[in-house]
């Protein structure tokens, strides 16, 4: 046997779909693994063997630098956030739900803003106001334009990303803008297009798309925040590490002289880190809600 290290692209069934050399090997894991409970993921970098017969086993893998539960994947360089912001009207507080994920498993965020054409002259002022907001902050925002989208191209080119959003946010419109095969997509079908079958909880798969790959995730409504920990919340907005409050580890809920709630009460009162502020303590108030239950 020789042993080589490709990337895991797809995984139906207890068999593994490893890129090596720009073709697919088709492998399963080793014993080993199901004893120590290790499960390979959809974008691990594996070590396997191919036989004689050209059939491949999984000897080892390397040490994740991120992974997502929704989808299983591990190694991202991007999650993608579509985000409506209109017909849904526009979340703020999904949208720093999702980011607060990413934020928890290292990965990094982009998002994108859909249904602009949708507002009046007030309402995409306010959502410009947002996009500096994050901008400002260190993450990386765009819209579905033209403009937008060929900026994107040269970001993701031979990157491995996940593309998410709530339902009816936009996202296969968006997916189609990205590739000059006019894919043509239906919500959730990138698959089907494809020709390789549609998701299932069984299949999970990285699609090249022009120069890059890309794994879709199914619609969402609410986000499962429950395995975070508050104690932890305060480093997921990331802005918040910027404020000297009194108390080095002040959750900035009931402490004494917590810097942000002063700023708040001053000139920033109209600014939109007031509504992450309101959003932070939305989401504090469900995780306490949700250990009270267990």
């Amino acid at each position: 046997m020789t042993s080589n290290k490709g990337r895991i692209i797809k995984s139906i069934g207890g068999f593994y779909y490893v890129l090596f050399n720009n073709s697919l090997i088709t492998c399963r894991a080793r014993g080993k693994f199901r004893n120590d409970k290790v499960t390979p993921l959809v974008g691990d970098i594996v070590t396997f063997d191919i036989s004689s017969d050209n059939s491949g086993y999984i000897t080892d893998i390397d040490k994740r630098k991120n992974k997502l539960l929704r989808p299983k994947v591990a190694n991202i360089d991007y999650n993608i956030i579509v985000t409506s912001v209109k017909s849904p009207n526009f979340s703020s507080k999904l949208l720093d739900k999702s980011i607060i994920l990413n934020e928890n498993f290292h990965v990094n965020t982009i998002i994108i803003l859909s249904k602009l054409d949708l507002l009046d002259e007030e309402e995409l002022n306010k959502i410009e106001n947002i996009k500096k907001y994050y901008r400002n902050i260190g993450y990386l925002i765009y819209t579905n334009s033209k403009e937008d989208i060929s900026i994107l191209k040269n970001i993701l080119k031979n990157k491995f990303v996940s593309v998410s959003g709530q339902s009816g946010a936009g996202k296969s419109t968006f997916i189609n803008n990205l590739s000059d095969r006019k894919l043509k997509l239906k919500t959730g079908e990138i698959s089907f297009v494809l020709g390789r079958g549609k998701h299932t909880t069984r299949h999970i798969e990285f699609y090249n798309i022009d120069g890059f790959y890309i794994a879709d995730t199914p619609g969402f409504s609410s986000l499962d925040i429950s395995l975070l920990e508050k104690q932890d919340l305060k480093f997921l907005f990331r802005e918040f590490k910027n404020f000297n409050c009194k108390f080095k580890l002040c959750n900035h809920i009931n402490e004494p002289e917590c810097e942000l709630k002063k700023i708040l009460k001053t000139n920033l009162e109209n600014s939109y880190l007031k509504e992450r502020y309101n959003n932070y303590k939305n989401i504090m108030d469900e995780i306490e809600k949700g250990r009270r239950r267990y």
